[in-house]
This record gives structure tokens, C-alpha cells and sequence, in this order.
């Protein structure tokens, strides 16, 4: 019975836990009697169910599978939808090619091609932190659809600059900045393409009404998201000025000197090239992208670079979490909730289109994000919501990009990104930096959707 506990609990029973949970079924039992929005009982207990697991997933006094659990199983007894429904996200390609690249993604980092080729030119090339920076936005950029996965991308990066920075004479401080800079730009370039981040793109995409292809995602985010990471480096570069600003990263330890590649390393790279041309090419030959990344991971098992053990890449607790969370909007839609909560919010958005109206939905977007903290969930939540508000005013790409620009980057505290409390418990760097550069980003946010994204999109005919 201690070990089922274990597992349903992840911190320590004691009172702080028992407020929390406390805390979270008070508002679920607010929810179910007060029934806010007018909204019928099974609403409410859908509602309510679903306000109870958003809670545990942030405050992390239910574990992240138990919780998930719980709510496909309320949904499923309550909200009438179908199994087929709930568990849509799980029965997608996009939940396949997650799992693949898990293990293509861990492949990459079997074969070493990363570490051997960057590290020797960092250490040739990056001698001041403003360059390191610089370094960092140009290694996502090129290693973008190297490594599909975004958060193995992000965790192998990251690697490669820990271990570059050992290697320097500068600052403690400085080293923790130039780390907290390599998890900021990660979420700023995964919005430049869809297929950089395969499961939050490809999730928001999969909530328009018009299809929205990678190529289109690129024609309309690419350029304006390239010219926001340069003004965001700018900005990041003057809040930690003190940390930044003329200091030297100087070598002092001896590098170990790096093994050249095995036979087998050599044929994973030929095998990771060849898939990299596949996809860049897809639009010639029509293989699909998710057939191609099985082939190369079959392939990669079948050299030795990939093992049995190499299966633990494959993050079971994600899976299960991304299937609950993409599964809210879904049956908040499917039940009638979402019009009704939503519906409430129509009075505070102007009678058309503007930048006001672009504020307004900024806002909303932001709030909720604040409050549910997770990416995924909060997408998941106000992307559906803003289609029932909005869709008669501009088109559903449009909800969709604005929503993703308002929460990739944003962050007030470190649970707002799983990447972000990544970085945090791996001590890179201290939680305080979040909250430093993450309220003035709040209104970075408003000023570069107002000035660089939606003129943009006129230019090019989105709006």
C-alpha cells in the first residue's frame, strides 16, 4: 500500500500537503455548487474536475500520471464524448512521431556527432558572453531539425555550454546566466518553424480551422520570430548587463582530447543525414516525415547505436500528461462548457478588429497561462476558447500564432515551463532569473506582436 502511495504522491505527506490539498478541493467543491456561467451539473463537474487536476499538475502534491489518469477517466464517465475523443492526441501521428523522435533524438546523442563537432568550435570561436549568446541562437537554428525532439534538443544543447563553460575562467554568475540564456532561446526559435517543437506546434496547429502546413507556419512566423530573437537578446543582454558586459571568457582547464568517431558513429551519421535530406526534401518525394523518422530509428537500433535501454528516453509521464492536456479543450468544447465560459468573456473585446482586440486576446492568453502554468494546458484551454470568441472576427492562424507568441517565452515563475524548471533543478541557474527577465518580457510580448508580427502578417497577406 506504500509503494501505490508513492506513486499516486510525490512529496512528503505532511501539513503543507494537506493545505494544498485541501486548497484544491475547496475550489472544486466551489466549482460544483456554484456552478458558474450558468452552467448545466455535468458541466460543472467537468469544470470542476478539470480545475482540481490543473491544480495538482502545478502545485505537484498529485504525481503527473495518476492525475492525468483520473481526469480521462472523469471525462470519460461524464462528458459523453467518446473514448476515441478523449484520447484523440494519443491516437494522432503527431503522438508517434513524439515517441520516435525520443528515441532518434537519443540516437543523435549516442553518436557523439554533436559534442565532437560544436565543442571544438566553441572553443575556437566564443570568447565573450555576448558571443556565447549569439552561439547558442545559431546552434538551436542549426540543430532545429537535426534533433526534432525539442526537449532533447534543448537538453543536449544545454550539455554542450555546461561543459563549454567549465572550461572558462568567468564568473559563477555569468556562467548561470549564459545557461539561463540557452533555455530563453530554445523557446524563442522553437516558435520560428512548426516542426521545431512537434508537440506544441503541431498540437496548436491541429486546433485551426484552416490547415496549417510547416512551410505555411514559416512563411508567416520564420522572419518576424528571427527579428524578436535578436530584439529579446538585446533585452536579456541589458537586464544582466552587470553579468555580461565586459567580461572575458577565458580558457583555464585543459580540454580532454576528443575521441574520433567509431565505425558505427560514422554510420549513424551517415544516418541522420540522410534523414535530415528526407525531410527537407518532402515536398519532392511525398515520404512521410514520421515513416522516414521510423525507418532511421530502426536503423539505428539495427548498428548498435540505439539499445533496449535506450526505450527509457521515452518519457511515459510526458505522454500520458500531453494526452490529458490536449484532451481539455476537446471535451470543454464537446460538453458545451468552453461556449459558456468563454461566452462570458465576449463583452470585454471590442466590436472589431484592432490592436486593442489583439491586446485583449494577449491578455487572456497571458492570465490563463499564469495561472494553469503549463504550455500544453494553458494552448490546450485558450485556443479553443479564443476560436469560439474570435473566429468571425480574424482568421484561426492567426488565434493560433498569437496564442503560441504569448506563452512560449513568457514566464513569471519557473513552473510556466517545463524547460524552464529543467534548467532550475539542474542548477543552472537560480529561479530569480525567471522573474527578472520574465516581467519585463510581459510587456516585450504586447510590443513585438503590435509592431513586428502583425504588420508582418499584413505585408504578407495573413491579415
Amino acid at each position: 500500500m506504500q509503494n501505490i502511495w508513492k506513486y499516486i504522491v510525490s512529496e512528503r505527506v505532511n501539513k503543507i500537503w494537506g493545505i494544498k490539498m485541501g486548497l484544491s478541493i475547496m475550489f472544486f467543491a466551489i466549482t460544483l455548487i456554484w456552478k458558474p456561467f450558468n452552467l448545466t451539473f455535468q458541466q460543472a463537474v467537468i469544470v470542476a474536475n478539470t480545475i482540481l487536476v490543473i491544480i495538482w499538475w502545478s502545485t505537484g502534491i498529485i504525481n503527473k500520471i495518476p492525475a492525468s489518469l483520473f481526469l480521462l477517466v472523469i471525462y470519460y464517465i461524464f462528458s459523453g464524448a467518446s473514448i476515441k475523443m478523449i484520447l484523440s492526441f494519443s491516437l494522432s501521428e503527431t503522438f508517434l512521431m513524439i515517441i520516435v523522435t525520443y528515441l532518434f533524438s537519443q540516437g543523435i546523442a549516442n553518436s557523439g556527432l554533436i559534442e565532437k563537432i560544436l565543442q571544438p568550435l566553441l572553443i575556437k570561436l566564443v570568447h565573450t558572453p555576448c558571443q556565447c549568446l549569439i552561439a547558442i541562437v545559431g546552434i538551436f537554428y542549426l540543430t532545429m531539425y537535426i534533433i526534432p525532439q525539442p526537449l532533447a534538443r534543448l537538453i543536449i544543447v544545454s550539455s554542450v555550454f555546461y561543459h563549454f563553460l567549465q572550461y572558462t575562467d568567468s564568473p559563477k554568475k555569468t556562467k548561470n546566466v549564459i545557461m539561463y540564456g540557452v533555455f530563453v532561446a530554445s523557446a524563442v526559435v522553437n516558435i520560428s518553424t512548426k516542426d521545431a517543437d512537434i508537440i506544441l506546434n503541431n498540437v496548436a496547429a491541429s486546433f485551426s480551422e484552416i490547415p496549417i502546413t510547416n512551410r505555411l507556419w514559416i512563411y508567416y512566423m520564420f522572419i518576424p520570430t528571427l527579428i524578436t530573437c535578436c530584439l529579446l537578446g538585446i533585452l536579456f543582454i541589458y537586464i544582466f548587463r552587470k553579468e555580461l558586459i565586459g567580461i572575458h571568457l577565458g580558457k583555464n582547464k585543459k580540454r580532454n582530447k576528443i575521441k574520433p568517431f567509431s565505425i558505427q558513429q560514422k554510420l549513424a551519421i551517415v544516418v541522420i543525414i540522410a534523414t535530415i535530406l528526407l525531410w527537407a526534401t518532402n515536398s519532392i518525394h511525398g515520404i512521410n516525415n514520421t515513416l522516414i523518422t521510423i525507418v532511421s530509428t530502426v536503423v539505428l537500433f539495427a548498428i548498435k547505436i540505439l539499445n533496449g535501454e535506450d526505450w527509457k528516453a521515452v518519457d511515459i509521464t510526458t505522454l500520458i500528461f500531453l494526452t490529458a492536456a490536449f484532451s481539455i479543450g476537446t471535451v470543454m468544447k464537446f460538453c458545451g462548457a468552453a461556449d459558456k465560459v468563454f461566452g462570458q468573456l465576449e463583452t470585454i473585446f471590442p466590436t472589431e478588429f484592432s490592436l486593442l482586440y489583439v491586446c485583449v486576446m494577449i491578455l487572456i492568453t497571458m492570465l490563463l497561462h499564469m495561472i494553469l502554468g503549463s504550455n500544453t494546458t494553458t494552448l490546450s484551454v485558450v485556443i479553443p476558447g479564443l476560436m469560439i470568441l474570435c473566429s468571425q472576427v480574424i482568421g484561426s492562424p492567426i488565434i493560433v500564432f498569437i496564442s503560441v507568441i504569448s506563452v512560449s517565452f513568457h514566464a513569471i515563475l519557473p513552473f510556466h515551463s517545463i524547460s524552464l524548471m529543467i534548467g532550475v533543478s539542474n542548477n543552472y541557474y537560480p529561479a530569480k532569473y525567471v522573474t527578472k527577465l520574465g516581467l519585463p518580457i510581459t510587456l516585450f510580448v504586447y510590443l513585438v506582436v503590435i509592431g513586428i508580427y502583425i504588420p508582418y502578417w499584413k505585408i504578407v497577406g495573413l491579415l
